[in-house]
């Protein structure tokens, strides 16, 4: 039987060079759990073509006039933005010296036991132009396909890849998923059941999270956290501004919205463990974005989270989130929702987290095992 850590290697498929905090964050925190757990476990470095394109510096193609423009002024910030990231990856994630893509990726077969796609949104076909070397395509013996906290960021999938998924997810030996929708999808595709995990920053504690953070200089602030767009959220923070008497600041801010809004203090070029310390430090959070939320949940911060996407659709990882920890009063819907007694019960939250802990060692005992297959 091949066992945890002395016999199997184990190869993580994830977002791991996306410039983009929870990203990064998620890697580093599920590479060093399954170590932590006595897993040899390592990041495989696949180069997806489309994600490389998608985060490049600046390019010109398929950009408008203003675009262009927008990523000439902002290429100083970009290029230290992304040289700040791989700086963390390179010190504090365990990643293969082979770089793998499309081409090569079978190779791994030979170095690796057991394969495991996730967390983040790897089944989401819009952020990797259906690349099906995130759900485990190329690994030749199925029972050592695995996912874990895998996201598909959608509730349905679109008529047309229905076909696709329901073969591509057939062939996992395990499938977790993050997020409720999730599961209903892998239901409905495969008739089979799937487990619900807890993204992997929740598998690491407050206090390790804290040993990377940073504190920033800036004191007395209220923190903005936006992934998209949102008028609301800009809107919501000024008005927590006056009635709290706090400052606002404002990260992934470019030169562009500086300009644009220069009542609030923009940082753009943030390193990972800047990050963490502009939310552990802040003394509000604001935010749309699932790990903004989540390491506001870990740091136990007052938080208020904007749960619509840019289409105005129920932001389902976040719904999800805040139902497991009992903190749905921190939703923000209108200005009506800016107010100072929101009930933050961050005891059972963190009890709430804690048996998700335990079932997420229960599952990799289970599955990491040569005869612990279910499916």
């Amino acid at each position: 039987m091949l066992h945890r850590g002395i016999f199997m290697r184990i190869g993580i498929i994830t977002f791991h060079r996306a410039i983009n905090y929870g990203a990064v964050l998620q890697t580093y925190a599920l590479q060093k759990f399954l170590n932590v757990s006595n897993y040899d476990a390592e990041v495989i470095d696949y180069r997806c073509e489309h994600m490389e394109n998608f985060y490049k510096t600046f390019t010109i193609k398929d950009k408008s006039v203003k675009q262009i423009i927008r990523g000439m002024l902002n290429f100083k910030n970009t290029y230290k933005k992304k040289r700040e990231f791989y700086r963390f990856l390179n010190q504090n994630v365990r990643i293969s010296t082979e770089v793998y893509d499309k081409f090569n990726i079978d190779k791994a077969n030979l170095r690796y036991d057991k394969f495991i796609t996730g967390s983040d949104q790897v089944f989401n076909f819009a952020c990797t132009d259906f690349d099906k070397t995130y759900f485990l395509q190329f690994v030749k013996n199925c029972d050592n396909k695995l996912s874990y906290a895998a996201s598909f960021g959608m509730k349905e999938i679109p008529d047309s890849y229905v076909n696709d998924y329901k073969s591509l997810l057939s062939t996992f030996s395990e499938l977790s998923i993050r997020e409720n929708a999730g599961q209903q999808i892998v239901k409905k595709l495969t008739g089979k059941d799937s487990e619900l995990s807890v993204d992997p920053v929740f598998l690491l504690t407050a206090e390790e999270w804290e040993k990377l953070a940073k504190e920033p200089k800036l004191k007395n602030y209220i923190l903005i956290y936006k992934l998209n767009t949102s008028n609301l959220i800009f809107d919501f923070a000024r008005k927590l501004s006056k009635l709290t008497g706090r400052k606002i600041v404002a990260l992934n801010f470019d030169v562009v919205d500086q300009m644009k809004t220069p009542d609030i203090k923009g940082v753009y070029s943030a390193s990972v463990e800047e990050f963490l310390g502009y939310i552990k430090y802040a003394d509000y959070v604001v935010t749309n974005s699932f790990h903004g939320t989540a390491f506001s949940v870990i740091f136990h911060k007052d938080f208020y989270v904007e749960a619509l996407q840019k289409d105005f659709k129920p932001n389902d990882r976040v719904e999800s989130l805040l139902c497991l920890t009992g903190l749905d009063g921190c939703k923000v819907k209108t200005l009506e929702d800016c107010r100072l007694n929101v009930s933050r019960d961050f005891n059972f939250a963190d009890d709430q987290i804690r048996k998700q802990y335990i079932k997420t060692n229960q599952y990799f005992e289970r599955v990491l095992n040569e005869d612990g297959r279910s499916f």
